[in-house]
């Protein structure tokens, strides 16, 4: 992000980067950011998109601790909180029981450069921070925000790795919302090796919000207890999230072309999907000139999907190149 974006305060920031939007978007001068139902409200620890007046999600930039958590657990480039459809957070962040699960994030308990083994999972040696926001673009039927963060190391400094995140949000239609998730990871100076913790727990997660009536389904089938490193192509969290009985819940779908595809994921009723990167076989290494890609669609939605509906978002999905 320039100078100039950095400088500014929220709302005039939000209005440059609408400004932004209006200038790059198809058609020319005359296609306008009003024209889009998106929108966006940046602070500055955290940019909130919206469709409409509702709250799609939430990204953290800023180092953030919440009160009472311990200094050691700030941390930075997440997801929280992701809203249902109608607008009713769906995460958590710093829950008492794992202060560092932090919405929907990406995280690894071993990393590896030049013989320094740090966690990032549980944030002790590393930090992701930080460093960009690219201009968004607000379409009519999707939004598209990009970020580009660093991975440095605590005890010189060192940046060993740049992370890009692309989201894509789709409009919300049929009972749910997609979110795409894009991320390529990179090594700018040696190789960084991704490793994983004794019972699974790797990579991308989604840390869910107190609920009740908890279910998972799989692309296999409904499990009745926690799992470690089962394969799936994708799991679903469904749940009351109230005091009603209204279900929400999210679907993540791991993309095939996702090294190690399909993933065994690490499964919580507590409230947690992680389709673990690097859990099913030796850890992996980003080597310079050779970025990691690993792509994730979550589907939003209200009620009890049916594996049919979730399978064939599956394929739609797969198609993508």
């Amino acid at each position: 992000m320039s100078n100039r974006f950095r400088a500014a305060g929220a709302p005039a920031l939000a209005l440059m980067i609408l400004a932004s939007v209006a200038a790059a978007a198809p058609g020319g001068a005359g296609r306008t950011a009003a024209a889009s139902p998106f929108r966006l409200s940046v602070e500055p620890d955290f940019v909130t998109l919206y469709e409409g007046e509702r709250p799609i999600l939430r990204y953290v930039r800023g180092e953030i601790l919440a009160p009472g958590v311990p200094e050691d657990r700030r941390r930075s480039t997440y997801i929280h909180p992701l809203y249902s459809l109608d607008g009713l957070p769906l995460t958590d962040d710093f829950p008492a029981d794992h202060y560092h699960h932090r919405g929907v994030s990406w995280m690894w308990y071993r990393v590896v450069c030049n013989g320094v083994t740090a966690d990032l999972w549980t944030l002790k040696g590393l930090r992701q921070r930080f460093e960009t926001m690219l201009t968004p673009a607000l379409y009519q039927d999707r939004a598209i925000l990009r970020f580009r963060n660093g991975w440095y190391r605590e005890a010189d400094g060192r940046r060993i790795l740049e992370e890009r995140v692309t989201l894509t949000a789709h409009r919300a239609e049929g009972g749910g919302r997609i979110l795409d998730v894009d991320l390529l990871f990179s090594a700018p100076h040696a190789p960084v090796t991704l490793g994983v913790s004794d019972t699974g727990y790797s990579g991308f997660g989604v840390r869910f919000a107190p609920c009740k009536s908890k279910t998972i389904l799989t692309s296999e089938g409904r499990i009745a207890a926690d799992e470690n490193r089962n394969p799936y192509r994708w799991a679903d969290f469904t749940a009351r999230f109230t005091d009603s009985l209204r279900l929400d819940g999210v679907t993540v779908f791991d993309h095939p072309s996702n090294p190690n595809s399909p993933p065994g994921w690490t499964l919580r009723f507590y409230g947690y999907l992680n389709p673990a990167f690097t859990s099913r076989t030796d850890d992996y290494t980003i080597r310079p000139g050779s970025p990691l890609r690993l792509r994730y669609r979550l589907w939003i939605h209200r009620g009890r999907p049916s594996p049919e509906r979730l399978e064939q978002i599956y394929q739609d999905f797969a198609r993508l190149r």
